[in-house]
C-alpha cells in the first residue's frame, strides 16, 4: 500500500494533463466545426454567438446569445445546446439532441417566438454549399427528425394582422417516406381585421401522413401529394367567435384509407353548435326563426379519384331541436386537386334524402307567411288545401308531411336525366311543383 502513495501525484498529473488534452482537442474540433459551418452558409449569411464551449468528447457544444442571419430570415436564441454529433458527408450530419431556449425567428412577412425547441435525432442533409448570390436552403422537405417539441410558440403575421399561439406541439417521425404524428395543445388564432375573429382548438392529434413528402410536394408543385395509407385526425373543443359566438364543436374525429385511385373517409362532428350572425346580417337560421343550430353530423364517403366521383353512404345530420336528415348521394366532376371550387363544378348524379321533422317545418311555414305578410295559420291552411287538391302525387305527399310532420317523414328522390349542378339544387327544389322542372330532375316526394 505504501508503494502506491508516490504514484498518486503522478496519477493526478496524468488526469490533469489528459483532461486538458481532451478539452484542447474538443475546443479545436468545435472551432473547426464552427468555421466549416460558416463556410457552408455562404457569404450572405452570418453566424455569431457570445460564448461557445465544447461538451464531452467533442460530440456537442453549448452556445449562448446565438444569432444566425441570411437575407431571408434572422434566428436569435439565448441558449443552444447540441449533443451527440455524428455523421459524415455521405449520410448527412446527425445531431442526437438540440435544445434552443428563448428563440425568435424573423422574416419580412412574420415573426415566430418560442420558449423552447427540443429536437431529438435530427439529420441535416448534405446540400451544395451556398453560392455568392444565394443562401443555403433550409431543406424542410429533406430533414429527418425522430421527435421534436415546441413550447409556447407565438406567430405574428402583420400583413394579415394574424396572431397564432400554440402551448405545446410535438412532431414524431418526420422524414420522407415516414409515417408521422402531430400532437398539439391549445392552438389559438386571432385575426385582428374588423370584425375580429378568434379560432381555438384545445387539442389536435394527427396520425398517418408523411408530412415531409407533403412539404416537398408543396415546395415543388404547390399541391399536396395523394397518400395511400391510413390517416386519423382527432380534434377536441373547436371554437370560432367574433363579437358573438359563431361555431363550437366538442369533438371532430376523421379516419381515412386510400389507394392509388380510391379514398374512403369517415368523419364525425360531435355536439356541433352553429350560431346565426344576428338580425343585422340575416342567415337561413334567422329566416326560419332559429338563433342557433345544435346537433351531430356523420359523413361516410367513398371517392373515385380516377372518375372524379364521390358516393355519400350516408351523410346524417341529427338535431334534437330541428330534426334528422339522412342523405345518400352520387356526385361527379369533383376537383380533387382543387377542392375550393367544388360548388362550381360538382354535379348531383342521384340522391335520396329522408327528413324526420321536429320543428323545422313549422318554422319554415311561419317564415314564408311572414315574407308574404300573411297570418301564419291562414297561410298554412291555404297551402295545405292547395297541396291536397293537386294532381301531382309528390305535392300531395308534401301536404301530408306538412299536415302532420312528426307522423310522416319526408322522402325525396332525385334522379335527373343528366347530372345537375350542386349550386342549382336549391333553385330546382323550390320549383318542384312545376312538372317541366320535376320531370327532368327525376324528382319524387313521398311519405311512408
Amino acid at each position: 500500500m505504501k508503494k502506491l502513495y508516490p504514484a498518486i501525484p503522478l496519477l493526478v498529473l496524468v488526469l490533469l494533463v489528459g483532461s486538458w488534452g481532451v478539452h484542447h482537442f474538443a475546443q479545436h474540433r468545435l472551432e473547426a466545426g464552427i468555421a466549416d459551418f460558416r463556410a457552408s452558409i455562404g457569404p450572405n449569411a452570418t453566424f455569431s454567438y457570445a460564448t461557445a464551449r465544447p461538451r464531452t468528447l467533442a460530440r456537442g457544444a453549448h452556445f449562448t446569445a446565438v444569432t444566425y442571419h441570411n437575407p431571408a430570415m434572422t434566428l436569435i436564441a439565448a441558449d443552444v445546446r447540441l449533443g451527440g454529433l455524428t455523421g459524415n458527408n455521405v449520410q448527412g450530419e446527425k445531431i442526437g439532441s438540440i435544445v434552443l431556449r428563448d428563440v425568435k425567428i424573423m422574416t419580412q412577412a412574420s415573426t415566430i417566438s418560442l420558449d423552447e425547441v427540443d429536437l431529438r435525432n435530427l439529420v441535416l442533409p448534405n446540400t451544395d454549399r451556398a453560392s455568392a448570390d444565394a443562401s443555403r436552403p433550409l431543406g424542410f422537405d429533406s430533414l429527418v427528425l425522430d421527435d421534436g417539441t415546441l413550447t409556447n410558440m407565438h406567430l405574428a403575421i402583420p400583413s394579415s394582422q394574424t396572431d397564432v399561439t400554440v402551448a405545446r406541439m410535438t412532431v414524431e417521425q418526420y422524414g420522407v417516406g415516414r409515417t408521422s404524428h402531430l400532437d398539439l395543445d391549445r392552438l389559438a388564432t386571432q385575426i385582428n381585421l374588423a370584425p375580429t375573429r378568434r379560432i381555438s382548438v384545445d387539442h389536435i392529434r394527427i396520425d398517418g401522413p408523411d408530412f415531409a413528402s407533403e412539404v416537398a410536394s408543396l415546395i415543388q408543385s404547390g399541391h399536396l401529394i395523394h397518400e395511400s395509407h391510413p390517416h386519423t385526425m382527432d380534434l377536441r373543443k373547436v371554437e370560432i367567435d367574433s363579437t358573438h359566438p359563431m361555431l363550437q364543436i366538442d369533438h371532430v374525429a376523421t379516419s381515412s384509407f386510400s389507394t392509388a385511385t380510391e379514398d374512403k373517409m369517415d368523419t364525425t362532428l360531435g355536439n356541433l353548435t352553429l350560431w346565426s350572425t344576428g338580425n343585422d346580417n340575416q342567415t337561413i337560421l334567422n329566416a326560419f326563426g332559429y338563433d342557433h343550430f345544435n346537433g351531430n353530423i356523420h359523413i361516410s364517403s367513398t371517392s373515385d379519384r380516377s372518375a372524379g366521383r364521390v358516393h355519400l353512404e350516408p351523410m346524417t345530420i341529427e338535431s334534437a331541436d330541428m330534426g334528422n336528415l339522412t342523405v345518400v348521394a352520387e356526385l361527379d366532376q369533383i376537383p380533387f386537386d382543387d377542392m375550393a371550387i367544388i360548388p362550381e363544378t360538382a354535379r348531383i348524379v342521384s340522391a335520396a334524402m329522408t327528413w324526420e321533422d321536429h320543428s323545422l317545418a313549422s318554422h319554415v311555414l311561419a317564415g314564408l307567411a311572414k315574407s308574404r305578410n300573411t297570418d301564419p295559420e291562414i297561410y298554412r291552411q291555404n297551402l295545405l288545401a292547395s297541396l291536397a287538391a293537386s294532381d301531382d302525387a309528390s305535392l300531395r305527399a308534401m301536404g301530408r308531411f306538412l299536415q302532420s310532420p312528426q307522423d310522416h317523414p319526408l322522402q325525396i328522390a332525385l334522379r335527373p336525366m343528366k347530372p345537375v349542378n350542386l349550386m342549382m339544387l336549391g333553385i330546382a327544389l323550390s320549383m318542384a311543383g312545376d312538372p317541366s322542372v320535376a320531370a327532368p330532375l327525376g324528382l319524387t316526394i313521398s311519405t311512408p
